[in-house]
């Protein structure tokens, strides 16, 4: 009798780490992004900067930041103008060859030493504006950068007349060709928020910014007071 309890305490032992050891497993696959985001619009209770949210877990990028909880840092993409995440109805619009002509890719960040646009605009850019103005878009004013500082192809997009203007840096992604990607950072709460997007989008630059903002406070970033 005792030899036959100690083989049953040995089976369950045994069912029981197998139990255990499938869980694990599950756990794993799932926090390795075996799930897809894409098509689930459930948002995830994350934290960066201190600020709580509520990210829908399709318009976060990595499987690791889907996990709730604090993060040094939170990466998305969005579809303009819906502001939404990849779902089983737009897949398409984000695997696109190149550079996809309506997502915008995101960063929330805590703010460190480091300006946003506004601010490397008055104490960077202006020293480095070469040539005449471009064309103004949307009611931006437009430079080129310096290539003997660095700035080779590069231009400045900025809101004339404004104390904090909007203000985008603009390059090309092939050495040589026309600048076709921008990137615009603004700082908010405690929190740098930058987001990088075709240099089309200027031509709507103030709905953009509006819509992505909008969206933002939806869930939790805090608007500029």
């Amino acid at each position: 009798r005792l030899r036959r309890s100690r083989v049953s305490r040995l089976i369950w032992l045994l069912a029981a780490l197998g139990i255990a050891a499938l869980a694990v497993v599950v756990v794993i696959w799932r926090d390795d992004g075996g799930e897809s985001p894409a098509g689930s619009s459930e948002p995830t209770l994350v934290e960066v900067a201190g600020h709580p949210l509520a990210v829908p877990v399709n318009a976060l990028r990595f499987a690791d930041q889907r996990r709730p909880g604090p993060h040094p840092r939170l990466d998305l993409a969005l579809l303009a103008p819906e502001m939404q995440g990849r779902d089983e109805t737009n897949t398409a619009r984000f695997d696109v060859a190149g550079e996809p002509p309506d997502v915008v890719w995101l960063t929330l960040a805590p703010v460190g030493g480091e300006m946003d646009s506004a601010g490397r605009l008055a104490t960077i850019y202006r020293r480095f504006l070469v040539g005449d103005p471009l064309a103004p878009i949307a009611g931006l004013d437009g430079r080129h950068l310096s290539p003997k500082a660095g700035y080779g192809g590069e231009e400045v997009w900025y809101e004339p007349g404004v104390v904090h203007p909007f203000v985008a840096r603009c390059w090309p992604l092939v050495p040589g060709g026309e600048p076709t990607t921008c990137h615009h950072e603004e700082a908010v709460a405690g929190l740098m928020i930058g987001w990088r997007f075709p240099k089309a989008m200027l031509a709507t630059w103030a709905e953009t910014r509006e819509r992505l903002r909008a969206r933002l406070a939806q869930w939790g970033v805090p608007r500029e007071p």
